[in-house]
């Protein structure tokens, strides 16, 4: 990182948040609003697809597609292998993908790969965010492990590519 002479290192927002004890209030706060909101959109995917699938099917419906296609891809799918616009299952790729094993733009489970990816083990390909125990990606945030360029200390720590 570059920095002037006599000046210090980093963003003067974050220097003042990380001096200050209600700094990271904010950010706990940020970050509770933030599983709070996927926690919500994972379990209204749940019932989505549940509701989805018993209407179109019966009650012990091991898989589903939507006659309703996007691109080439059923709207929702759900079932063990999953692949969708909106895609629920043990193993799911899609646009959003929530499941087990995900793939897809937004992905959200245990291991996931994405553009957004939110989990355990979080993988990005083109990475914008991956939050997770152990993140790896361009821009890698979490409370464990992240490699990356970029870091949440907006500086760059450990690297995967030299």
């Amino acid at each position: 990182m570059l920095t002037r002479p006599g000046s210090e290192p980093g963003p003067e927002w974050m220097r003042e948040l990380s001096s200050s004890p209600e700094g990271f209030r904010q950010i706990r706060k940020a970050i509770l609003g933030v599983c709070v909101l996927f926690g919500v959109l994972q379990l209204a995917s749940i019932v989505v697809a549940d509701i989805a699938a018993y209407r179109a099917h019966g009650r012990h419906v091991r898989s589903y597609n939507s006659p309703m296609q996007v691109v080439g891809m059923p709207l929702l799918s759900v079932g063990g292998t999953a692949h969708g616009v909106i895609a629920y299952g043990g193993v799911a790729t899609g646009i959003v993908a929530i499941g087990g094993l995900t793939a897809g733009v937004i992905a959200l489970g245990p291991i996931s790969v994405g553009v957004f990816s939110f989990g355990a083990l979080s993988l990005g390909i083109f990475v914008l965010a991956a939050l997770g125990v152990a993140s790896i990606g361009r821009y890698a945030y979490g409370p464990g492990i992240a490699l990356g360029y970029h870091e949440a200390t907006g500086k760059q720590n450990e690297s995967l590519f030299g």
